[in-house]
């Protein structure tokens, strides 16, 4: 299995809502893309500790076969040249699925917290954040 990443856009920041850019990638398989992963292009502490500088989806008829921890491995280099050493990936506590799916692409976890109640997290309801760090 190889996945590939494809950009598919770029977006600009938002300072009001106290977004960074991102990039966001295809996850491509086989000539299929099986999801998307996003890498946000900022450093911030509430990236570090709650929002993750990484986001990703894969669709669900391409569940259970490996393609984001590719996707996560593929996206390391991409990470580097944007000058990141590390990057922090968050998922909820629920999110079995997605926390093997770190572990499995080599990423270390470092605990548990709870989001702060003024955040856009909190808001739909992601009440804790289970961080991960991925050395890049």
């Amino acid at each position: 299995m190889t996945v590939t990443l494809k950009l598919q856009r770029v977006a600009k920041a938002d300072p009001e809502r106290g977004w960074v850019p991102a990039e966001f990638y295809d996850m491509v398989a086989d000539g299929n893309v099986v999801g998307t992963i996003q890498l946000r292009l900022g450093n911030t502490a509430y990236l570090r500790l709650y929002g993750g500088h990484v986001g990703y989806r894969v669709e669900p008829e391409y569940r259970g076969c490996g393609y984001a921890s590719e996707a996560l491995t593929e996206l390391r280099s991409i990470a580097r040249s944007h000058g990141f050493e590390e990057i922090w990936i968050t998922c909820t506590p629920e999110n079995i699925a997605s926390y093997r799916t770190l572990e499995k692409a080599g990423a270390t976890y470092e605990g548990t917290i709870a989001v702060p109640n003024d955040s856009d997290l909190y808001a739909r309801g992601d009440l804790h954040m289970r961080r991960y760090r991925l050395i890049v």
